[in-house]
């Protein structure tokens, strides 16, 4: 109650700058004291959180990518990491993904056993050891999957809502924008789109924690010689590049040419950085583990 009045009331310039003040100490603190080094939620990757200063309440951060960059494997990353490693309640939202698929992947990026072998049941001895030792801890994530077959605008809120008071949620991971449907349907499908969108923003505003959500890219970095995907990319809705306040865009050189020279590398295009600057992070990608890894653990 005290947080919602916090955001409607008006405020006077002096008590704006003590809300301020306090968040910087509290922030100093918290990284003075080897636990962080912003108020965000931390990632799991360090460029990206040195960045950004991690996940912030009430702001919407977007992945963009074409089919099979990873987009979904990279935000169920950011949900382990948030949940598994510092043990704080994550719902997880898809659309495009059963929740027995949403766990397989789960399973191999944290046992480290390959994808193709857990879906086959073709697990070797070393594979079923490394199950053994991480399935406990896995099973004590604070993890939450919602698996939809359709979803509303107004579905998710409620849900969201509901989760938020019922566990405690304090991230919330949304696979697949462009499959929620708006409240008002409309002949234009970028405006239904942007309504999605501007809903997702108003969501996290509301329950004052972050939102990742992922989205599709049109076709045009495929026309570029480089392939390297641009703002005005994202599919079906320029909202998008408003309402959001982080738009990273993924891509891998070696899913156009394999036997390219930075084969298992990924490029975070921080396309759009409300607060801070825009930038390219590298990360490593792991396929076979269903996970992007820091480069250094490569």
């Amino acid at each position: 109650m005290a947080e919602e009045q916090q955001q409607t009331d008006v405020h006077d310039l002096s008590s704006v700058l003590e809300l301020a003040l306090d968040r910087t100490e509290a922030t100093a603190t918290k990284a003075a004291n080897g636990n962080g080094f912003g108020s965000g939620l931390p990632t799991g990757f360090k460029d990206v959180d040195a960045l950004t200063g991690g996940l912030t309440d009430g702001a919407l951060m977007v992945i963009a990518a074409r089919p099979a960059m990873g987009r979904s494997t990279l935000l169920m990353g950011i949900c382990r990491h948030v949940s598994l490693m510092h043990v704080v309640p994550t719902l997880h939202v898809s659309l495009e993904h059963t929740i027995a698929e949403t766990s397989l992947r789960l399973t191999s990026s944290e046992c480290r056993i390959a994808l193709h072998r857990l879906r086959s049941g073709t697990m070797d001895a070393t594979d079923w050891d490394r199950l053994a030792k991480r399935l406990p801890k896995i099973s004590e994530a604070p993890l939450h999957f919602w698996a939809p077959a359709r979803l509303t605008a107004g579905q998710l809120a409620v849900r969201a809502h509901s989760e938020v008071e019922e566990r405690g949620i304090k991230l919330i991971a949304v696979d697949g924008i462009q499959d929620i449907r708006p409240e008002k349907r409309n002949e234009l499908r970028e405006r239904e789109v942007g309504d999605v969108v501007r809903d997702l923003k108003t969501l996290a505003r509301e329950l004052d924690i972050p939102i990742v959500a992922t989205s599709h890219l049109n076709r045009a970095p495929e026309a570029r010689r480089d392939r390297v995907p641009m703002l005005d990319d994202l599919r079906e809705s320029g909202a998008i590049t408003y309402a959001a306040d982080t738009i990273i865009l993924l891509h891998r050189p070696d899913a156009y040419v394999k036997e390219s020279p930075r084969a298992g590398e990924a490029d975070l295009i921080f396309a759009k950085h409300r607060d801070g600057p825009t930038a390219v992070v590298t990360v490593a990608f792991q396929g076979h583990y269903s996970r992007f890894v820091d480069m250094a653990r490569t």
